[in-house]
């Protein structure tokens, strides 16, 4: 009974802290004890034996099945699918492709493998946090000239500390407005609750990069700003476009994002869907 007490209160006092990156040692052990806690209270503890060995094969069949269709395929089926031809619609499709595969290149090649087929030289990389942390995602701004944008790229799970990310899910406060002609308008404002460990990624990521890319708009006023992200990379970067449009200079930043995890519940709609509707549609 006492034991069962001291465990409340403990879970009580994680539940209360903040959503940023640990700062320092005791920060990093509460919030390895809230990765444990949550990540069996909320996953682990409420799956069956049967669910545990239903995945792996679920997975195995993902792999092994035969005569997948792709696109192509499908349309060649199919009397409804429509040859795009508009230029505008096709130079935006073949924008979002060229993110993605820059996108996937950053999660899964070396950085210089990274940087030379997505066609960028050591000149344009502005930051580089290479090596990710538990609630620090790796992350990289890159100038790029082609375009005229600063790409803030977030890579997505790929090794242990980025899953005690991604476990600390519990729900924590959002509320953040966005800059509209200049200002802070009271009705213009985004409001809900985030997944604590993408909250804290964005807001240790926000801390970063803003002085970087103010100074470097300062030097390329006409550049864009673009944040892009896959997985978890994906919704820390919806939250931090948020964050970042509360900021005059990144009022007109815009974000995209693929197989991106579900980051935000907006004023009672749940998921990154509803979130992403907002800002895009503003």
């Amino acid at each position: 009974m006492i034991l069962s007490r001291a465990i409340k209160k403990a879970a009580g006092k994680l539940e209360k802290r903040p959503a940023e990156a640990p700062k320092t040692s005791m920060d990093m052990v509460f919030t390895l004890a809230e990765a444990i806690r949550f990540g069996y209270a909320e996953t682990l503890g409420k799956w069956d034996l049967s669910d545990l060995l239903d995945l792996p094969r679920a997975i195995i069949h993902g792999i092994m099945e035969k005569g997948k269709k792709t696109l192509a395929i499908e349309c060649k089926e199919r009397d409804d699918c429509v040859q795009l031809t508009d230029p505008e619609l096709l130079k935006e499709l073949y924008d979002l492709k060229k993110c993605l595969t820059r996108t996937m290149l950053f999660s899964n090649r070396r950085f210089r493998s990274f940087l030379f087929a997505a066609g960028f030289v050591k000149e344009d990389v502005v930051l580089r946090k290479r090596r990710a942390r538990i609630l620090k995602p790796a992350f990289t701004v890159i100038r790029d000239k082609e375009s005229k944008c600063l790409f803030v790229f977030i890579r997505g799970t790929q090794e242990g500390k980025d899953l005690l990310t991604d476990v600390i899910g519990a729900p924590v406060s959002f509320n953040h407005f966005v800059c509209s002609d200049g200002e802070l308008k009271r009705n213009n404002v985004i409001s809900g609750h985030g997944h604590r460990g993408m909250v804290a990624s964005a807001r240790w990521i926000k801390k970063h990069c803003t002085p970087k890319l103010l100074d470097e708009l300062r030097h390329y006023p006409d550049f864009q700003v673009k944040i892009v992200g896959h997985s978890l990379g994906g919704g820390t970067a919806a939250l931090l476009t948020y964050m970042l449009r509360e900021i005059k200079q990144f009022a007109s930043c815009t974000c995209v994002t693929f197989g991106s995890g579900i980051c935000l519940y907006v004023n009672g709609n749940g998921g990154i869907r509803e979130a992403l509707y907002h800002f895009h549609c503003e």
